[in-house]
């Protein structure tokens, strides 16, 4: 339909939304890059105040712009098709900047953005004047018809322009961003009114520092509406959709504002509850014999789109029991952490912080980052969901925007996850200062100003400080089975840790819980080997269809001979990494060699010191080689 045949103002706001479309003979860039801004899906609700501050700004005389900020799904597009309705005596458009911003037919969108915004305005103000010349038509018509009363001309009407994403004139193209100024200055003269959009951390990085584009514009920022308004728009969807009779549970709504605000934090209200309450309904309208509209449904939805089970189902006896599989001889830590988790496990834990906060304390080698890992593979279902950071590549105070900056990228992109910070006697005093915050608050902003939750998080954080505690352990008491009486060392090792120049006291006071790790015993380093040497065993069948047959000796030459079990010689690490140059690497070294052995066989060859007193000096070495088959079926 021609712009030509326009009759006024009021009727083309009803017309332009069911069948109008810019001609893309006369308004090519408009038809290319724009479209009339349709009216809003359900009622814009809370966002009353906000209108009112738009349609000020839209009246203005002479600089009559408004610039929208606020994160991404907290309403900006709708306020501003809210208003459209209340404002029926303009014209709203909706530019779509990605669009212009693409490259197109071997164009590059970026090199092009300033001719297609000139090209864009050049169509707006041809539009406009068209209306004015059509509207004059129309009133002449009338006044032709109407001999008895004369009517006084109205005015054309003016055109409003929303910008979603404006942050990318800036971005993509400093002439695009300075061929906007003029329109933006002359914008009650011209009665073409511009309201730009992008998120606050956006803003801050591109647009915050052309202060002559800011002075064009006047800045309105929307907060994330309260409860209790999220509350009333997820009532108004489910009356609209006919699903609000079906709601089983009248906490219901209110339980998915407070779910969406802990397991899609990086996500804002009201967007995130909405698609929440969406999904539950196409849940339900799929699978009605399966489904009611009640707070299982709703943990079936978040389980589906994030992975995290709402509902927290494991036993914490469950946790202990296969804890104690995965690390050995650390009965008394795994039943601290026990008793912690069980607060998590009833969900009762203070929901202003991380869900949980641990100080694992004890020598290396004793299987603290172990107890991580497993703890990751336990609570989220993948060892992947543990996030490491080494504190000692944060050992000097220049390093804290980069700690900053890692920590919350890593935590934004997986926010329900294990954190462990390993050593953190080594990182420098501002770093742990800055994790008192992280602790206290659950929250952290990056450099860009977007704040970061942790309250989906276990924090973990291992030190090897207080050695002097542990050997003494060590000397008294060597209780292979873990239930060596740690319990009368929690205070001294609190003590210890307190009165070490590496921490800061206030970090130890925030931890939920202090857990020790107990020296380990020559018991526990046969299990721990024993252990390594099985799986090795079926590593090598399964990458290269070798048996491999390891004679009982090698155990113990490994554990027994010239091997030191004092608590700074790495325990448990120091025992594996003997393993890879005295086993794994000369068998590798065969296999390597010999492509075609099936059967090879590794034993001690020598006498060992540690199996005969008399023996000043060993010579016995660990020996591979090929072995008989019939040998090996006997095995």
């Amino acid at each position: 339909m021609s712009i030509t045949t326009i009759e006024r103002p009021e009727s083309l706001r009803k017309k332009q939304i069911d069948t109008w479309v810019f001609d893309k003979e006369k308004y090519p860039f408009l038809a290319e890059y724009a479209v009339f801004m349709p009216p809003p899906s359900r009622p814009v609700i809370g966002r009353e105040r906000e209108m009112r501050r738009l349609l000020a700004s839209l009246n203005r005389a002479e600089l009559s712009n408004a610039f929208l900020l606020g994160d991404a799904g907290s309403g900006k597009t709708m306020l501003v098709q809210g208003t459209s309705e209340k404002d029926k005596g303009r014209v709203y458009v909706e530019v779509d900047l990605a669009k212009m911003a693409a490259s197109e037919n071997g164009e590059d969108g970026a090199v092009q953005m300033a001719s297609r915004v000139k090209g864009l305005f050049e169509d707006v103000l041809r539009f406009k004047q068209d209306m004015k010349d059509a509207q004059d038509a129309q009133l002449l018509l009338e006044l032709e018809s109407e001999t008895k009363c004369r009517k006084k001309q109205e005015s054309a009407p003016e055109l409003v322009l929303f910008i979603d994403e404006f942050h990318l004139l800036v971005q993509l193209s400093q002439a695009a961003s300075q061929s906007i100024k003029p329109i933006l200055a002359e914008s009650g003269r011209r009665g073409i009114k511009i309201i730009a959009a992008t998120t606050f951390a956006e803003f801050h990085e591109y647009v915050e520092k052309d202060q002559a584009l800011m002075q064009r514009l006047q800045r309105i920022n929307i907060r994330e509406p309260d409860k209790a308004t999220v509350v009333s728009i997820l009532k108004s969807i489910a009356k609209a959709h006919g699903a609000y009779d079906d709601i089983y549970d009248s906490q219901l709504f209110e339980l998915i504002y407070d779910y969406s605000n802990r397991y899609v934090p990086a996500d804002s209200q009201p967007r995130k509850s909405i698609l929440l309450l969406d999904s539950m309904i196409g849940w339900y309208r799929t699978y009605p014999a399966d489904y009611k509209m009640n707070r299982h449904l709703l943990a079936e939805v978040i389980h589906d789109s994030t992975g995290v089970q709402v509902t927290f189902e494991i036993d914490g006896r469950y946790i202990e029991q296969k804890m104690n599989e995965r690390v050995y001889s650390q009965t008394f830590a795994m039943k601290t952490l026990e008793q912690r988790l069980q607060i998590a496990v009833a969900d009762l834990h203070d929901k202003s912080r991380p869900i949980s906060s641990f100080l694992f304390s004890g020598p290396t080698g004793t299987g603290k980052t172990e107890t991580v890992k497993g703890l990751a593979e336990l609570l989220f279902g993948d060892e992947r969901a543990m996030i490491r950071f080494d504190m000692s590549e944060f050992a000097l105070e220049s390093s804290l925007d980069r700690f900053r900056e890692e920590l919350t990228m890593k935590v934004w992109n997986k926010s329900h996850c294990v954190l462990l910070f390993d050593e953190v006697e080594k990182a420098h005093r501002v770093i742990t200062r800055l994790m008192l915050q992280m602790l206290d608050d659950g929250r952290l902003s990056n450099a860009q100003g977007r704040e970061v939750s942790f309250l989906n998080t276990y924090i973990v954080l291992t030190t090897n400080a207080g050695s002097e505690v542990y050997e003494s352990i060590a000397h008294y008491s060597q209780d292979d089975d873990g239930a060596d009486g740690l319990a009368k060392y929690q205070k001294v090792i609190r003590r210890s840790l307190i009165s070490n120049d590496a921490f800061v006291p206030e970090l130890i006071n925030r931890m939920n819980a202090i857990i020790p790790f107990q020296p380990l015993g020559y018991k526990t380093y046969e299990r721990i080997i024993l252990n390594k040497l099985k799986q090795l065993q079926k590593d090598v069948y399964r990458i290269h269809g070798v048996q491999v047959l390891i004679q009982p000796e090698v155990v113990v030459y490994l554990v027994y001979e010239d091997n030191d079990i004092d608590t700074n010689t790495g325990g448990a690490r120091g025992l594996v990494a003997r393993m890879d140059t005295e086993v794994i690497s000369p068998l590798s070294r065969y296999i390597n060699k010999h492509p075609d052995a099936k059967h090879i066989g590794i034993h001690v060859k020598g006498e060992m010191a540690c199996q005969n007193k008399n023996i000043r000096e060993s010579d016995a070495h660990i020996e591979v080689g090929t072995v008989d088959a019939k040998r090996a079926r006997r095995k």
